[in-house]
């Protein structure tokens, strides 16, 4: 299910519906360019068979569910250019089946929770533009992890890690507009 360019309002509010029993099958969400969203409905924790959340472009998110580790089935968990996001709950570290984290212009995240380490199944994180100024001392665990992108004063944290099969990539800054022609 993808929701683009909506007004939310209240209307993802739990006193108004409760996504899990409405959509009990999900297996993937995506919000896109909703404005007005302010705050994840907590009843999307409880959507067991959700394996891709998607929350891109949302300027004004603040807050995820403080139960978003109950997703046990989620394997992605896209929470790309949300500048008002300023952390994620520690209960993200009880994501068992997270495959991928991307975290990118997320500028106002500053820290990983710091049990991220718990996520043994974690391959890669996107991290571009997000000014991370330290990683918690259980990144050292992430076992499945393989790659990292990240802008360049990041990327140093990682490689402090000295994990024997992780791909640092720093992401090229890119000012032109040559993207255009591509429209």
């Amino acid at each position: 299910m993808s929701l683009i360019l909506c007004k939310i309002h209240n209307s993802l509010e739990e006193s108004v519906i409760d996504l899990s029993q409405k959509f009990p099958c999900l297996s993937e969400l995506t919000i896109d360019h909703c404005e007005d969203l302010i705050q994840l409905p907590s009843s999307i924790s409880r959507m067991q068979s959700l394996k891709s959340l998607s929350i891109t472009n949302c300027h004004n998110l603040e807050k995820l569910p403080p139960y978003l580790g109950n997703l046990k089935s989620l394997q992605i968990l896209r929470l790309s250019a949300c500048p008002s996001l300023k952390m994620l709950p520690p209960c993200t570290s009880d994501l068992a089946s997270l495959k991928f984290l991307d975290i990118s212009q997320c500028v106002n995240l500053k820290a990983l929770p710091e049990g991220i380490g718990k996520l043994s199944r974690l391959e890669k994180i996107d991290m571009r533009e997000c000014l991370l100024v330290k990683l918690p001392y259980s990144a050292a665990s992430l076992k499945s992890l393989r790659a990292v992108i990240c802008d360049e004063d990041v990327s140093w944290l990682w490689k402090d890690l000295k994990k024997v099969n992780l791909d640092v990539q720093v992401a090229e800054k890119c000012f032109n507009l040559d993207w255009l022609d591509d429209c």
